[in-house]
């Protein structure tokens, strides 16, 4: 909004309608206020923002309900996880990865901490 917006007073304005519409999933709204609600300082940026939020209406979720039936609203927390799951053992000094080696030293940690390790390399064993 900040390249959008033609002053400050606006740019709070704005940004407090349009998170309070995002925040329960209404993006709808949002989109019909930057349509026919915000005087752009610069269309293109105005138009690019429209477009990404048209683009992406559908994965919009009401925020505000995932909270209050106790499920996670930010990716934090799983980022820390394969940071300490999967970044940790990639990061030793003097070790190099490409992207195919990366992702297949990922999946066998994965398999590993879910204890399907023996069902992969043992599967006819496996119960």
């Amino acid at each position: 909004m900040s390249m959008i917006a033609i002053n400050k007073e606006q740019k709070s304005i704005h940004v407090r309608f349009l998170l309070s519409q995002l925040w329960f999933g209404q993006t709808n709204i949002a989109l019909n206020y930057l349509k026919l609600n915000v005087v752009a300082k610069n269309s293109l940026v105005l138009k690019e923002l429209i477009g990404y939020l048209a683009k992406h209406e559908s994965e919009i979720i009401d925020y505000d309900r995932r909270r209050r039936v106790g499920k996670c609203i930010g990716s934090g927390r799983m980022e820390k996880e394969v940071d300490l799951v999967v970044g940790h053992r990639q990061k030793k000094k003097g070790l190099s990865w490409s992207s195919d080696s990366s992702k297949a030293l990922s999946l066998l940690r994965i398999a590993e901490l879910n204890g399907h390790w023996n069902h992969l390399c043992f599967p006819s064993q496996s119960v």
